[in-house]
């Protein structure tokens, strides 16, 4: 099949956006979006749409689409979709030689991806493009409701500078859905600290989106900075349900070692998936 390769800034983002949930609508984690959601996602995360790329075939229709964010010489692939009938088409295979190909162009030195665990055909296809795993993160659910827990210790609400601050000295690595930069871009960044009676502290950064019917909480990133990180961590989450019972919760990209996994588990997280981050240094 011959497949024409087009920048996806040749497409509305409202034609983006039925696109891209056309290719997801067998997906394992189908995780639809419109276009405020998209253009969103466009701007938070730093995706080139000139460097991002929609396929086709010789008939002019479109086999699938992947998007490209680039930092500082690093690139991200994100989005890989093909619409399912056409599948095995080599549409997957042409849109990751096009991605690597324009964040060479860029000056990438490394690409970062997501994969979702048990999507076979696509992890299969990054490991043949030269893509190693790197960890292995849970996409965890807290559902509206208001938590019975005592509250220890005093909680301190930070504000969008204040939470970037602390997000600021996080000492380890956070994958590009929950990083600095990722957090900057969205002015519904906030923060929670709390400094508890035996000397433990820690803190929590997180997005509060309010929608008119719905409001969620996302993006949460979690750091003990003395004390038990079990401990710090179930009275961060206290204090954030306490404060916003009606609020449902997405932890995305939470270590599936991360020593505050059981403070998610006993507050009523559960997890939805899995993701697995891979890299590709440039040669």
């Amino acid at each position: 099949m011959t497949i024409e390769i087009l920048a996806a800034d040749r497409f509305t983002i409202q034609e983006l956006t039925e696109l891209y949930n056309q290719t997801r609508v067998d997906y394992l984690v189908p995780m639809p979006m419109n276009a405020d959601r998209l253009n969103e996602y466009v701007h938070d995360f730093d995706v080139d749409l000139h460097h991002s790329c929609v396929a086709r075939d010789a008939d002019r229709q479109i086999l699938g689409l992947c998007m490209l964010g680039f930092r500082q010489g690093v690139a991200w692939i994100t989005r890989l979709g093909v619409l399912p009938s056409t599948r095995r088409t080599g549409a997957g295979s042409a849109l990751m030689d096009s991605m690597l190909r324009n964040a060479e162009a860029l000056g990438a030195q490394e690409i970062h991806l997501e994969v979702i665990k048990n999507n076979e055909p696509a992890y299969n296809l990054f490991l043949k493009t030269g893509f190693v795993e790197t960890g292995t993160y849970l996409v965890m659910r807290h559902a509206p409701r208001r938590l019975l827990d005592p509250l220890q210790g005093t909680a301190t609400w930070l504000d969008y500078d204040q939470a970037l601050e602390k997000l600021g000295t996080y000492p380890g690595h956070i994958t590009w859905i929950n990083a600095f930069e990722s957090m900057r871009n969205s002015a519904r960044t906030e923060g929670l600290h709390v400094e508890l009676p035996d000397g433990g502290s820690g803190w929590l950064v997180y997005r509060n989106t309010k929608f008119t019917l719905r409001s969620t909480l996302s993006h949460l990133v979690m750091h003990t900075e003395q004390g038990n990180p079990q401990v710090v961590g179930a009275q961060l989450l206290s204090h954030l349900h306490t404060h916003f019972p009606q609020h449902d919760t997405y932890a995305e990209n939470i270590r599936e070692d991360d020593p505050h996994l059981p403070a998610f588990h006993a507050r009523g997280y559960f997890t939805n998936f899995s993701r697995i981050e891979m890299r590709r240094p440039q040669k």
